[in-house]
């Protein structure tokens, strides 16, 4: 029977290890669990690293896998949720001609919550903080002869949402 796949973030704190990062995507390229994105970094405890992974895979592997993840000793604890139901930032960053550049632009990037971050080489540098929806409406708003660039960076999560059922209010976990 074959399972359905979702689109799963995991947050992983741990201790500070070398090599830990390899030992997780190991783990999960193993089980034929797709990495869309990677992100480590050291938390406000300097002993502490926070490892961020957007996955793709059914649901029993990556429960297994997670499972799995918080036997390896530097591991403190796995979050383990639907992407669509977790707290997550990304950063996004545009490039637009500079002859592309008017106030019609400048409302738009302000309705989109992005900013002005550079000029280099006659093209203007926009960053956009947000989860992959507001990301991709602001895309669909610069898409066209002077989008020059567009990349996107890691997922970086600290808990899970619980969603309250009465009020439909999210929060962090």
């Amino acid at each position: 029977m074959n399972s359905m796949k979702a689109h799963y973030l995991l947050t992983i704190l741990s201790l500070g290890r070398k090599g830990l990062v390899s030992i997780i995507t190991g783990m999960l390229n193993r089980k034929g669990i797709e990495i869309e994105s990677v992100s480590a970094a050291r938390t406000d405890i300097h002993s502490r690293v926070l490892v961020t992974l957007e996955i793709i895979g059914d649901v029993a592997e990556v429960k297994n896998v997670s499972s799995k993840m918080g036997n390896i000793i530097e591991v403190y604890e796995v979050d383990m949720a639907l992407i669509r139901d977790a707290w997550y930032q990304k950063v996004a960053l545009y490039t637009i001609e500079r002859e592309g550049f008017n106030a019609e632009l400048y409302t738009r990037l302000q309705k989109y919550g992005a900013t002005m971050v550079g000029y280099y080489n006659q093209e203007i540098i926009i960053q956009k903080t947000g989860r992959d929806e507001d990301i991709q409406l602001l895309y669909n708003e610069l898409e066209g002869p002077y989008l020059k660039s567009f990349s996107k960076g890691a997922a970086i999560a600290l808990k899970p949402l619980e969603v309250d059922e009465s009020s439909g209010i999210c929060r962090a976990a």
